[in-house]
């Protein structure tokens, strides 16, 4: 899938799994619920960071570029270890909770779950300033450090990482190149992969489920459990 379709893809997932998420981690309040979708989002991307040169890897410039290299080497290649359903959830999510034990290194992986989310989507937004290096990591920044400031706790950062990772590796099971065996990416030279292989990432019915389907799982998930948008909504429909 392309990255707008794996950003879709996560915040329906974390849409719909919000009831969960506030029964299993404590995330009841609007802002907080909102913080949690949009995380899941951003983080569905991020496996593709493992490509030296993705558009994930320009978002803030330099220092993303930095990262997208250093993933690039311990994945191998692309669609490699960043791919791989067992090692990529576990890696990146042991990651985000060492990095949640510290505020400062929590509001870096907040603020890069916001700016992934708003670079995948950014075509859809009005103005450019989310499309530049600066403009994106001022706003993700200044989103994060809002959020931690009205108390939005981030205890639940790994588990968003890791479920937005499992995510984007399913959404690229559906396509035509697949994704590797677990570990068999460390294991041989040549990727063995596996996967359903139904249409080529953004052919086929990539469209329908970016443009339509994603988005109304996502609308129905937070009409569900987020009481403003039920709110707000329910008296237009």
């Amino acid at each position: 899938m392309m990255g707008p379709a794996h950003a879709a893809s996560g915040l329906a997932a974390g849409a719909l799994t919000l009831g969960l998420a506030s029964t299993h981690l404590g995330i009841d309040r609007p802002l907080e619920q909102l913080a949690w979708v949009v995380a899941c989002g951003g983080f569905a991307y991020l496996p593709d960071l493992d490509q030296k040169g993705s558009t994930a890897g320009s978002m803030w410039g330099p220092p993303t570029r930095w990262l997208s290299r250093a993933i690039g080497v311990l994945a191998r290649r692309h669609r490699g270890g960043t791919h791989d359903v067992v090692v990529a959830p576990l890696a990146f999510g042991l990651l985000a909770a060492f990095a949640a034990s510290n505020h400062w290194s929590a509001l870096v992986v907040l603020a890069l779950g916001i700016g992934l989310a708003l670079h995948s989507v950014a075509q859809y937004i009005p103005g450019d300033t989310e499309k530049t290096a600066l403009g994106n990591l001022v706003v993700s920044f200044a989103a994060a450090w809002w959020l931690t400031k009205q108390g939005v706790v981030v205890p639940w950062l790994p588990v968003a990482v890791a479920g937005g990772v499992v995510v984007h590796v399913a959404g690229d099971a559906l396509t035509t190149d697949g994704v590797p065996v677990p570990f068999t990416t460390w294991l041989r030279k040549k990727p063995v992969t596996v996967g359903l292989r139904l249409f080529r990432a953004g052919r086929g019915p990539e469209p329908l489920l970016q443009y339509f389907v994603f988005p109304v799982l996502t609308v129905l998930g937070l009409v569900r459990y987020v009481e403003p948008v039920r709110n707000l909504l329910i008296p237009l429909v």
